[in-house]
């Protein structure tokens, strides 16, 4: 009885094969079967392009602006960036700086300032041609140390259009680190009270400045700590590299003694 059910089951199988052979030489006659194009990636029976879909929309901050006469690769975009084009979800920063600031390059011009290297927040829209910016908006920020036996240090933001809408918004966070060698850094105010302001906020506005206390507590190396956040004219927000609004800025270290406060020779840098 079980032969007999196998081979009814082989021959129907076989029939079905043979409609189906019929059907698809019917549909297409003289087809050439699908041979996928240069740069497709075969998944199973299927190939697809690895170009996000037309219009798909991307925010970020990146150490260079996108050329805006051509259009930019995803490979070339931040790993951060192509994350988001790929769904993933976001991967908080490693660092020894509390929150996860980072000193982003720059120049120690002085023992008493320090300017962080330009970074571009970036709105594009991706597709089969590349990512294109939408709208690109340039920021730094400087620190100023005092000297002498000054306890404070002067915070300037910078925010300027570098291409699309002229119109955008700028934010920023504030708060104080100290630097404790061997062990991962606190803030001011986790650390111990001496007078440090700790964290605060507002709107920003370019080349404006404020003026923070980072205590009174000698020998002990601190450092400003500074979040812009970016809208651009469109509502939306840049990411940073850990995945939430807003780019994070380490500042240089700060070597503060009985009798100078100066930006010490070398600096942590979050890492």
């Amino acid at each position: 009885m079980v032969s007999k059910q196998v081979r009814a089951v082989s021959a129907a199988a076989g029939a079905v094969a043979a409609v189906l052979a019929g059907v698809a030489a019917a549909a297409a006659p003289g087809q050439a079967p699908h041979r996928p194009v240069p740069g497709d990636q075969a998944v199973g029976y299927f190939s697809y392009a690895p170009w996000p879909a037309a219009g798909e929309t991307v925010r970020f901050f990146s150490d260079r602006p996108l050329p805006e006469d051509v259009g930019t690769p995803v490979s070339g975009l931040p790993g951060w960036a192509q994350g988001q084009l790929a769904g993933r979800g976001p991967s908080a920063a490693r660092t020894g700086t509390p929150g996860g600031y980072k000193l982003r390059r720059g120049n120690r011009s002085t023992d008493y300032v320090y300017k962080s290297a330009d970074v571009y927040a970036i709105e594009a829209n991706c597709g089969p041609g590349g990512c294109r910016p939408v709208q690109q908006v340039r920021v730094a920020i400087k620190e100023y140390v005092r000297g002498r036996t000054s306890k404070n240090w002067e915070i300037t933001f910078y925010g300027s259009r570098w291409s699309g809408p002229s119109r955008f918004h700028l934010d920023y966070t504030y708060d104080c680190g100290v630097n404790i060698n061997r062990a991962p850094d606190k803030t001011c105010s986790t650390w111990r009270r001496d007078g440090a302001q700790g964290h605060g906020s507002g709107v920003a506005v370019d080349k404006q400045k404020i003026v923070k206390n980072f205590g009174r507590t000698a020998v002990v190396t601190k450092f400003p700590m500074v979040k812009l956040l970016v809208t651009f004219a469109d509502g939306s927000g840049a990411i940073g590299d850990d995945g939430t609004a807003g780019e994070k800025f380490r500042g240089w270290d700060v070597c503060v003694t009985n009798t100078t406060t100066k930006l010490c020779h070398g600096t942590g840098d979050g890492s």
